[in-house]
Order: C-alpha cells, then structure tokens, then sequence
C-alpha cells in the first residue's frame, strides 16, 4: 500500500476485510500507470511469493468513478481470476 500511495499516477488505495478475506482497491489515472506499479518494487517481489503467502483471486476494471466497496467486491466474487 505504501509503494502505491508514491506511484506515479495514483489516485487513491484502501484496504477492507469482507467475510474474513481481505481486500485491498487502488485506483489510477491511467492502466499504464497502474501496469507501471503492478510489475515494480514491492508489489513484483509480493507477486512473486503470492502462492506462498496466500491465496484468492484479483480483478482489475475500469471505472468512470470509484466505485463503494459493495459494488468491488460484487465484481471480485463475480469476476475474480484465481492466482
């Protein structure tokens, strides 16, 4: 989350608990920006170990708007990729 938060491009990111499982959103000014941070820093190196740290899925959307945390996770349950 700290990496995000200094990216560039970054508009905003949070992090929920929903049914236990723990969610985080980040929201950019543009998918380059986003795929900038996605295969850099801290996130790469979690990326990396992601199978060994934990389990679920992901999802990534565009959005005129953010959307409230509901309608995120509406989306993920739906629509999430397994990793």
């Amino acid at each position: 989350m700290a990496q995000a938060k200094t990216a560039a491009g970054h508009v905003s990111s949070d992090a929920c608990s929903i049914n236990g499982i723990h969610h985080t959103v980040s929201v950019w000014q543009t998918k380059e920006a986003m795929r900038a941070y996605l295969v850099a820093g801290a996130h790469l190196e979690a990326m990396k170990i992601h199978n060994e740290i934990s389990t679920g899925r992901v999802l990534g959307f565009g959005a005129d708007a953010t959307p409230p945390w509901s309608r995120v996770h509406e989306l993920w349950d739906a629509n999430g990729r397994i990793v």
